[in-house]
């Protein structure tokens, strides 16, 4: 779902204003929008899943880079110019980044964990693995777990890569899904981990080495995925790409948006897609990286159609 201009005329973007309804959302800002639309559209496709956990046991994890940053530097300009008390009372609440999440959950009774994570690039993948431990800890029963982006200032760098839009997916045990009937789409597993820009090759090889089997174990490096790494053109990117393609894994890179909503899409693209595991990796050119390994199950198309990241590579 994103909150601009369809890649393509038949694609499956809509208008987010007509998802969430005409009244209660003027003053929220876009990115916010986005998720809500997003979380609503997740929680529809998973059918009764809320009404089974108890709102102390709902968690949310969410990844964004530029969420409010347009609105951050609207604030900035008003302090500094005609004062503090000149911000609007609607807008001012969303000063904080995890105030977005925290609008999703007041709206959906989310009072389990929740957090909102900011790494450039990898923050959305970065958002599934947090989360996973999070489940794996005890702290919830159940995860949302998503990214949202919104446009840069026309004067900030990267404006021209900007990203607009949100992604969210439900996760739960897939025992808990069959319990009540429901499809899932299939799982994911997310490794993150950090590559110094200036690192020496054979030991930066071995941290990615390492990560990836973490991904991969028990079943090892066997029948390697095919994988689709995100990042610029930066010295960690290319050798993330070179680590990859060295260890075996067919590799292809995909120019980065400015923020993280793109390697979130090509996860729920891979869900929704028919096929055997793919690898979605994230790099950012201070060193972040995050390798997240999905496994389709549901051979059918998605009950809500979900945007092609093939067809929105810059």
């Amino acid at each position: 779902m994103d909150g601009g201009p369809p890649p393509d005329p038949h694609g499956p973007w809509f208008d987010v204003a007509a998802e969430l309804g005409p009244r209660g959302y003027k003053y929220v800002p876009a990115s916010c929008r986005h998720l809500l639309a997003a979380t609503r559209r997740a929680l529809t496709d998973a059918g009764d899943v809320l009404g089974r956990v108890p709102e102390a046991r709902r968690g949310m994890a969410v990844g964004t880079n530029n969420g409010i940053t347009t609105l951050i530097d609207t604030m900035d300009e008003t302090v500094s110019g005609p004062g503090a008390a000149r911000l609007s009372p609607a807008t001012a609440p969303y000063f904080s980044i995890n105030t977005l999440a925290g609008r999703v959950a007041m709206d959906h009774g989310i009072k389990g964990w929740n957090l909102t994570l900011t790494s450039p690039r990898t923050a959305s993948l970065d958002a599934l693995g947090a989360g996973a431990r999070a489940f794996a800890a005890g702290r919830c029963d159940l995860l949302l777990a998503g990214t949202t982006e919104a446009p840069l200032p026309g004067r900030t760098k990267g404006h021209a890569v900007s990203e607009a839009g949100a992604a969210v997916l439900v996760l739960e045990p897939a025992a808990g899904a069959a319990a009540r009937g429901a499809d899932h789409y299939g799982t994911c597993r997310t490794v993150s981990f950090h590559l110094p820009a200036g690192a020496p090759y054979d030991a930066a090889r071995r941290t990615s080495g390492d990560a990836l089997d973490r991904l991969l174990a028990p079943g090892g490096r066997g029948g390697l995925p095919a994988a689709r790494l995100i990042s610029d053109a930066s010295p960690v990117g290319a050798a993330l790409a070179a680590h990859l393609r060295g260890l075996g894994v067919r590799t292809h890179a995909v120019p980065a948006g400015a923020g993280t909503l793109l390697p979130f899409l090509y996860v729920v693209h891979a869900l929704a897609r028919q096929g055997p595991p793919r690898l979605v990796a994230a790099a950012s050119p201070e060193g972040g990286c995050a390798l997240t390994l999905v496994r389709p199950y549901r051979p059918a198309a998605m009950t809500a159609r979900t945007p092609d990241p093939e067809k929105e590579e810059r």
